[in-house]
């Protein structure tokens, strides 16, 4: 019988999806807080980082979880993926392994969580703050610097500092369960 031929496309692919170590989260309510993503990752094993981000294409958010290895995050993956997010809008998260992994420059200082902010101006700034730390997603333009002055970065302790001033973001909890809250209650019944 013939060994069918040698393919390094599909031999590379699979050792290059194995080096992947970040997330990438779709399926999240236009109001989601960095501080809700950070929550349902960070008592994951292995959990580094994660960015929330504003496409600027209609109400769309996505949200990228980065960990420390491959194999933490596919448990992640596997965990966590078709939960729902939020019982009041039926946000259910689709989780899949993202195209590469997070190029986030480490700043001393920084929190656990990046917000980044592609909508225009005109629209209602939900969170209350962006950041220029993170991907840039090959699709959109990158920022040039007639807009530089306009971002700001979000670090966990949730204070947003912009160009020309400083802004404290005060957290607020949803009068609903969160995902954290229904794993506990369903782990004590």
């Amino acid at each position: 019988m013939a060994q069918p031929p040698f393919d390094p496309f599909y031999l590379y692919q699979h050792d290059e999806q194995s080096n992947i170590n970040t997330l990438f989260v779709s399926g999240l309510p236009d109001d989601v807080k960095a501080r809700e993503i950070h929550n349902l990752f960070r008592r994951r094993p292995g959990f580094d980082s994660c960015q929330l981000k504003y496409t600027g294409r209609a109400n769309q958010v996505v949200a990228f979880a980065t960990f420390f290895n491959h194999q933490s995050a596919m448990a992640a993956l596997h965990a966590l993926n078709g939960v729902k997010f939020d019982p009041q809008t039926g946000s259910v998260l689709h989780i899949e392994l993202a195209r590469s992994n997070s190029r986030r420059k480490r700043k001393p200082g920084s929190g656990a969580y990046v917000v980044i902010d592609k909508r225009s101006k005109g629209e209602p700034d939900l969170q209350g703050s962006s950041s220029e730390d993170g991907d840039s997603d090959p699709d959109e333009p990158s920022d040039s610097g007639d807009n530089q002055g306009d971002l700001a970065i979000m670090t966990s302790d949730e204070t947003a500092v912009g160009s020309d001033n400083a802004v404290s973001v005060h957290t607020e909890f949803m009068s609903f369960p969160s995902v954290f809250q229904q794993e506990q209650h369903g782990k004590g019944s």
